[in-house]
């Protein structure tokens, strides 16, 4: 373990570690290197996903701050959100949410979940993802607090964003992860080349990055970016990296120039699935019996098939993939995905 993340206070929301399995019939459809997948969608809460190793150090934080509710924003089918209302039910917290309108608002997918939850939800008719860092959503979140302590809660605000507390909090959950998977790595007598993973607002490769750098680690993360630029990733995942490993009190740093992270597969926009994408999801399902979401994990498996073909991964290379989660988004993009 990580001596300086054991001081940081946490709380048990998942089951770890979560398994790595060896994906042979994919690596055998890629006719490229050899790929195994790290189950992070089976980690439990929720129906599994990457963000609860970030919630059990940011809802430590809430409960150290005596919080009844929690408050917070995304997309409208996001994963974090639903996986931030199961955790705050299981810790006794009333999950409230102000969402941006997304691709799809029906109750369906993770906003089924959030109805069974007793989640409160508003849906904002606005579908500009650069709102949450701006005051129009700041106001919001104040407006729900403002609501929830007259009915005499007191409500924990986890915002997405640097400096607050709660985004560094979550890359540190991703930076025990990279000490996870070197210990299973070990355990299995593999020595994986590259971690790759759907980079989305940046903190689970962060955590990864500081960790793999901690450790002295010799494999390498590849992110591909779901939502931002290249530069704008690579400045984010430097960004919360840094101040995570700032927190911890680690002498690593990391430098934006030296990510490798590819924009070349969000297609049209965040949330929007592409072809390539869905062609992912069935050729993943039909050789491993794994599931991919339409929003994250396939943009990056289609990333990584196109990358195989192009050269960039060699056959004799070893890959371990992250599955982030976010499988119950695929029953809200029936019409996308159906045949």
């Amino acid at each position: 373990m990580i001596p300086e993340i054991e001081r940081v206070p946490r709380v048990g929301l998942g089951f770890y570690p979560t398994p790595i399995t060896n994906a042979a019939h994919l690596s055998s459809r890629l006719e490229g290197p050899t790929i195994f997948i790290k189950r992070d969608d089976l980690s439990g809460l929720a129906l599994g996903g990457n963000k609860c190793r970030k919630l059990e150090f940011i809802l430590a934080e809430a409960q150290r701050q005596g919080a009844t509710a929690v408050i917070s924003t995304a997309s409208s089918q996001s994963n974090f959100c639903l996986q931030l209302a199961a955790a705050g039910r299981k810790l006794g917290m009333k999950p409230c949410f102000a969402l941006i309108k997304g691709v799809h608002t029906e109750t369906q997918g993770n906003l089924l979940l959030h109805n069974i939850l007793g989640s409160d939800v508003e849906i904002l008719e606005v579908a500009d993802m650069s709102l949450m860092k701006g005051s129009f959503i700041t106001d919001k979140w104040d407006e729900l607090a403002a609501q929830l302590r007259a009915k005499g809660k007191r409500p924990f605000i986890m915002r997405h964003h640097l400096p607050d507390i709660s985004a560094i909090l979550g890359v540190v959950g991703w930076v025990n992860a990279a000490d996870e998977l070197n210990t299973q790595f070990q355990a299995l007598g593999i020595k994986p080349d590259y971690v790759v993973l759907a980079n989305g607002g940046g903190g689970t490769q962060a955590g990864l990055e500081i960790g793999a750098r901690h450790l002295g680690t010799t494999w390498k993360v590849v992110g591909f970016s779901v939502l931002n630029t290249r530069t704008a990733a690579t400045q984010a995942v430097a960004e919360q990296a840094n101040a995570a490993a700032e927190f911890l009190g680690l002498q690593t740093r990391v430098n934006a120039e030296e990510l490798e992270i590819y924009d070349d597969y969000i297609g049209d926009g965040y949330g929007i699935p592409t072809a390539e994408g869905i062609a992912a999801i069935r050729t993943v399902a039909r050789t491993e019996a794994i599931f991919l979401d339409p929003v994250y994990t396939s943009k990056a498996m289609a990333g990584l098939a196109d990358q195989v073909e192009r050269g960039r991964f060699k056959p004799t290379d070893t890959i371990v993939f992250i599955h982030t989660g976010g499988v119950p988004a695929l029953f809200a993009y029936d019409r996308e995905i159906a045949q």
